[in-house]
Formats: structure tokens, C-alpha cells, sequence
């Protein structure tokens, strides 16, 4: 045994041998204690609001390091418990950062935290037990720590099997309360019976590791929100097959906008062969917070323009005539143009087929440059006599590098979406695509495709285009779409437009019932931003 050893072997023998320290002296036991406590209730008990269901359980973790870093060197259940702990942290910080990022974990790293805690207090009761006996205890148990691994793992088990309500949380809230005072008992009458132990030395103030972990775990979310709230894409240069000509001609001369049929795949393009009829409609969506004022001695009540009335100046003369003067806020700078098309096929067994695509040009790029999406209430999710056809197609393209770049969306879904609010929950036919804008490109475009199946009945058109943008980081992390669902959000911007109309059949219908001529498409009334613009046509 070298000199170093022995030193410290009488230097523990002596620490054994003193009395309980006074009171106001820091004993290294109880502090420790303290802190393991302190930090199983905070990982534990959660509150969800203003985050503290993410700031607690991470004091709470470090605490628990803090403490068992103290108690490693007492006997071999308590170091485990100090590498559980770190393991545990470990888990818990990952999970922090990665809520900031658009990256789905799942279950995993819960299930791997909750199998680590439970073990954990498993040693820790083994680990009293131990201390118990060191202590001079004449049937060491800690009963207080084994009722406390047990409580976890009923509460493990009551999770995982979807068990909730105030009924239960309460009073198993009550007992954790009641099995954490048993342990500060425990922990006081090991400390009066005069156990002391000597702290394994550490190389950092205790501050310094908290405060210090606590801004390493802040500055990293930070960084994910900031620098990683963007969906990876898939960028290649455009290399589209050929449309066909033939079918590209016809859907022209019907009246399909050039600058939407451009974009499309040729495989798209065939869809529409044999088109009967075309709506187009533009929505020109202007902003609504860049805008210059103009005034006016004469009052506009329905402005043809993008005008939004502000105040009214009123101006006395030495006469004591009055002189009005309007001013108005005139919003003229475009962001986006949304072009809705519905291509009208030939009828087949009493049933026809539309084809809609929406179209998004930016004119002028929102910022920053986070997620965004475009959410489409087709045409059956309003109309019985409507049903899904079953093709759901779109992508993004832009102008980079000195070429065409085309883009999948990071998302593209559609079917039946779970919708909760105020109203209740219900059931609702969505198709939602997500994206992020590339950095450094010119004319950005996007665009979804999909086609519905229209009865004899179906003589509404009706597809609305949602364009969502995010404007701004957030904790945890939820998509453009996701923020306009989410109660109290305002981190987004929103654009609803729609393609909306009926078509009137002449009374010189054709022998199928559907008339050739005399069909027109009309306008309902929507929401739209001040300064928005619509135009239509039909071929």
C-alpha cells in the first residue's frame, strides 16, 4: 500500500471518528441528500407553462448529478447512481435540443430515460441501505427508498398505459410528497447519528456546474431555433422530360395560364388530356404592414385600389369653413401571386374529373426564411356530390446558380386529418405541403396538384389555397401549418385564397346532362388582405 493510500485511509478513519458537525456547519451528507432530493422532485413533478415542463427536469438533473458526484466514493450503488445520473442528463439535454429542431425522435429516448431512472432508484435504495449499515444500524432497510423505486415503477406502468385524470394524479402526487419527506427523514437521522462522510473531491464549484450547464443547454437551443428551424431539400437542376405538345396546345388555347403550365411535369400534363373547360383565377396578395399614405380632398367609398381608409384631417379656414382631407394607406407591395386552375375532363360513366392546381409565385420574399406550407381544402372536403381521385402531386422550382432548380416537398400529405378547436373534434380532408425557401434564388415557384371526382350533383367549385408562413423561431419546435392550428400562436402569417364558384348550365344541355355552353364561373365572397386582388376568367 503506497503512503498516498494509507494517508487517505487514516484521513477517513479520523472524519468517522468526529462528532456531528454544529449546527449552521455544512455537513457534505446532508447537502448532497438535499440536492438528490431536490432534483427526483424536479424531474418528476412537471409543470406545463412558460416551459418550466423543460426548465426543471434539467435543474433537476443537474442536481442530481451535483449530489450523487458527492456520494460516488460511499459505496458502489451510490457511483452507479452517479453514472445513471449522468447518463440520465445526458438523455434529458439531447432532448431539449432536439425539440428545437424539425426532426421526429418518437418514444426512444423517453423509454431509455425512464429505464435509466428506474434503475436508478433501485441504487439509491441499495445505496442507503448501505448507508444505514455503515451507520451503525442494527437491520438496515431504508424503507423510504424502496417505496419510492416502487412508486416510480407504478407510475412507469400507469403512463404508459394512457392512465390520466385529477382523480389519480392527486393522490399520487400526494404520496410522492409524503415518500420524499420520508426520505429527508431518513437522510436527518443518518446525519444524527453522527455519520459524516468525506466529498469526493471535484474540480468545479457546484455553481459554476449548474450555472454553467444551464447556459450550455440554453445557448444550444438557441442555436437550434435560430440557425435550424429549416427543412432540408432536396435541390437538383430541372431536367423534365418533354411535354406533350399536343395537349400542351389545347390546354393554351382554353385558356391555361403559360407561365403554370411551364411548371408542370410532362407525366401531370398528360392527366389533362382531352380537357373540356379551364377556370383559371389570380389572387395578387399584396403585404399587410409595408404601406405608403396618400390624401385626398375627395372621399373613395369603394377604391378600385389597393387602398385601406386611415383618417380623415380636418382643416378650418379663417372663415370658419371646414376642409376635409383623407388619407389613405395605400398597399402596393407585392409578396405573392396564387393562381388557381381547374381543368374540366370528359366525362366518363356519369362521372367527371377536375384537375386543380394551385399556384405560388413569390414576388417578393418573405423573411426570415424558416418553414412554410400551403394547406388545400379540396373541392370534396366541402361538397358530398365531390370525391377524392386520388392523385396528389407538387414540388418547388427557382431560379439558382445560373439555371432551373427543381425541389420534392420536404412534405406532401393529404387524407383525413383529426382536427380539435373550440367546436370539437371532427374529421376533415386536407392536403398539406411543407417547404423551405432556398437562400440566394430568384422566381420561386411552388405548386400542388390533385384531382377530385365530381357526381351529377356537383355543381359548386370550391378549393381553398392556405399559404402559411412562419416569421419567427419557436420553442419547441412546430411547422408553419402547426402554428396556424395552434391556440395562442402569432408567430405566423397567413394568406387565404380560394377558387370558388358554380357552374350554370343552359337549358341547351347536352344529351349526358352536362351543358357545353353557357357555362360560367362566380365568385364567393372570402377573406382577403387589404390591397388584395382577384381576376378571372373562364375559356
Amino acid at each position: 500500500m503506497t503512503d498516498e493510500r494509507r494517508f487517505d485511509d487514516l484521513l477517513r478513519e479520523d472524519a468517522a471518528a468526529l462528532p456531528p458537525p454544529a449546527a449552521g456547519e455544512i455537513n457534505p451528507w446532508s447537502m448532497a441528500m438535499t440536492r438528490v432530493l431536490w432534483g427526483l422532485g424536479l424531474i418528476t413533478i412537471t409543470l406545463n407553462f412558460l416551459y418550466l415542463d423543460v426548465i426543471l427536469p434539467a435543474v433537476g438533473g443537474l442536481l442530481l448529478v451535483l449530489g450523487f458526484c458527492t456520494l460516488r466514493r460511499e459505496n458502489t450503488p451510490l457511483r452507479w447512481c452517479y453514472i445513471l445520473s449522468l447518463a440520465s442528463l445526458a438523455v434529458r439535454g439531447a432532448c431539449i435540443v432536439l425539440a428545437a429542431l424539425p426532426v421526429e425522435t418518437g418514444l426512444a429516448p423517453a423509454y431509455v430515460n425512464i429505464a435509466l431512472l428506474q434503475v436508478l432508484y433501485v441504487c439509491l435504495w441499495r445505496g442507503m441501505v448501505g448507508v444505514s449499515r455503515a451507520a451503525g444500524e442494527e437491520k438496515p432497510a431504508a424503507t423510504a427508498a424502496g417505496a419510492m423505486a416502487v412508486f416510480y415503477a407504478v407510475l412507469t406502468v400507469l403512463a404508459l398505459i394512457g392512465v390520466e385524470g385529477w382523480l389519480l394524479v392527486l393522490p399520487m402526487l400526494v404520496l410522492y410528497i409524503l415518500l420524499l419527506r420520508s426520505m429527508v427523514r431518513l437522510s436527518r437521522s443518518l446525519a444524527d447519528t453522527g455519520y459524516a462522510i468525506t466529498a469526493a473531491p471535484v474540480r468545479l464549484p457546484d455553481a459554476a456546474v449548474l450555472w454553467g450547464g444551464l447556459g450550455v443547454l440554453l445557448a444550444a437551443v438557441l442555436l437550434a431555433m435560430f440557425l435550424g428551424q429549416r427543412y432540408p431539400m432536396d435541390w437538383h437542376a430541372r431536367d423534365d422530360a418533354p411535354q406533350d405538345e399536343t395537349i400542351r396546345q389545347q390546354l393554351l388555347t382554353k385558356g391555361f395560364p403559360s407561365y403554370v403550365l411551364d411548371d408542370l411535369t410532362a407525366e401531370e400534363v398528360s392527366r389533362m388530356a382531352g380537357a373540356v373547360r379551364v377556370y383559371r383565377q389570380v389572387e395578387r396578395l399584396y403585404s399587410d404592414t409595408d404601406y405608403r399614405t396618400i390624401t385626398t380632398t375627395h372621399y373613395m367609398s369603394d377604391p378600385d385600389r389597393p387602398l385601406v381608409f386611415d383618417r380623415t384631417i380636418t382643416d378650418v379656414d379663417g372663415e370658419g369653413e371646414r376642409h376635409y382631407t383623407y388619407v389613405y394607406r395605400v398597399y402596393d407591395t407585392l409578396e405573392q401571386t396564387m393562381t388557381h386552375v381547374a381543368v374540366e375532363l370528359r366525362e366518363q360513366d356519369g362521372v367527371r374529373r377536375y384537375i386543380y392546381i394551385h399556384h405560388l409565385t413569390y414576388d417578393t420574399q418573405p423573411s426570415p426564411r424558416l418553414t412554410e406550407a400551403l394547406e388545400l381544402w379540396p373541392a370534396y372536403q366541402f361538397r358530398d356530390s365531390w370525391a377524392p381521385g386520388g392523385a396528389v402531386s407538387g414540388r418547388l422550382l427557382c431560379e439558382r446558380s445560373g439555371g432551373e432548380q427543381t425541389a420534392p416537398f420536404y412534405s406532401l400529405t393529404g387524407g383525413s386529418h383529426q382536427i380539435t378547436d373550440i367546436f370539437g373534434t371532427r374529421w376533415e380532408q386536407q392536403i398539406t405541403a411543407l417547404w423551405t425557401r432556398p437562400a440566394h434564388a430568384a422566381k420561386i415557384r411552388a405548386y400542388v396538384l390533385y384531382d377530385a371526382l365530381r357526381g351529377q350533383d356537383g355543381w359548386v367549385i370550391e378549393s381553398w389555397a392556405n399559404y402559411v408562413c412562419q416569421t419567427a423561431p419557436v420553442y419547441p419546435f412546430r411547422d408553419a401549418a402547426a402554428l396556424w392550428h395552434s391556440y395562442g400562436s402569432d408567430v405566423y402569417s397567413l394568406r387565404q385564397t380560394a377558387a370558388s364558384g358554380i357552374r350554370r348550365i343552359s337549358t341547351k344541355s347536352s344529351p349526358s346532362g352536362l351543358g357545353r355552353r353557357g357555362c360560367s364561373f362566380f365568385r364567393h365572397s372570402l377573406w382577403r388582405k387589404p390591397g388584395s386582388a382577384c381576376d378571372f376568367t373562364l375559356s
